[in-house]
């Protein structure tokens, strides 16, 4: 299989290169890095890779050139035997393919942005020396790098204790929440400001204090109870004077 290849030429190099090092009492040790660079299309891809042995670069690969460059007196000896072994370029050109083929993927998705979906909520109102506390949640958005801040009065928020709590949905998703704690004045109008790459300027959210649908059917429910109560007790009070006094209209 290809990963059966891939992990055979690493091996391989790996192999070939403690060949000729011993490792000491010490603990040094030795790392073959590979890249896969993609500057700016698919057809400039290259593939790269070098071998480190205790912090010194002894060889690197780039596919761009096509051949081994040695960094010491024993990598540049071996980087003479690698041009010339047409078994280990083949799979250095393999190993391009590879990178290519991840590139396909990468490449169509690397300005891929997900607007995110912005919700402000109330978490606590204020009792007594107890602050309000706000909650701006973003929800569903892409890439991970984003910004949140609350302004009053079109004033950025700096002195009020604000919190921020990131976390990954899993689907390559992010959501972002920022708290504000704050004492409400009358009148005033509280924001919350998203920066994110799928916007070209700032979005601005304003928190509506104003009850919500739901809020609002609960206080008119309330009410139409209330009045009902009244003229229950009402209509009960009138059928009592009536039925004690002998007064029928």
């Amino acid at each position: 299989s290809d990963l059966k290849k891939i992990i055979f030429f690493f091996f391989f190099f790996c192999t070939q290169f403690f060949h000729f090092f011993s490792v000491s009492a010490h603990g040094y040790f030795g790392y073959v890095q590979t890249q896969c660079r993609v500057p700016g299309s698919i057809e400039k891809t290259e593939f790269i890779f070098s071998v480190t042995y205790n912090k010194i670069e002894y060889i690197r690969y780039n596919s761009t050139e096509d051949k081994a460059v040695g960094y010491t007196e024993f990598g540049e000896k071996w980087a003479e035997d690698y041009n010339k072994n047409k078994i280990l370029l083949a799979q250095a050109e393999f190993g391009l393919d590879k990178c290519k083929g991840i590139a396909k993927f990468i490449v169509p998705n690397a300005g891929l942005t997900v607007k995110p979906e912005v919700i402000i909520r109330s978490a606590r109102e204020a009792k007594g020396n107890e602050k309000a506390v706000l909650v701006c949640s973003a929800y569903d958005f892409y890439p991970k790098l984003i910004k949140l801040t609350w302004l009053r009065d079109d004033k950025e928020v700096t002195a009020d204790m604000t919190s921020i709590e990131e976390l990954a949905d899993g689907d390559w998703y992010y959501q972002v929440h920022s708290h504000l704690e704050y004492f409400p004045k009358p009148g005033e109008k509280v924001s919350c400001v998203v920066e994110h790459a799928s916007s070209h300027k700032p979005m601005i959210y304003d928190w509506d204090s104003s009850p919500s649908e739901s809020e609002r059917s609960k206080i008119i429910l309330g009410a139409v109870g209330l009045l009902m109560g009244v003229f229950m007790a009402a209509g009960g009070l009138i059928y009592y004077k009536r039925k004690h006094t002998g007064w029928y209209s």
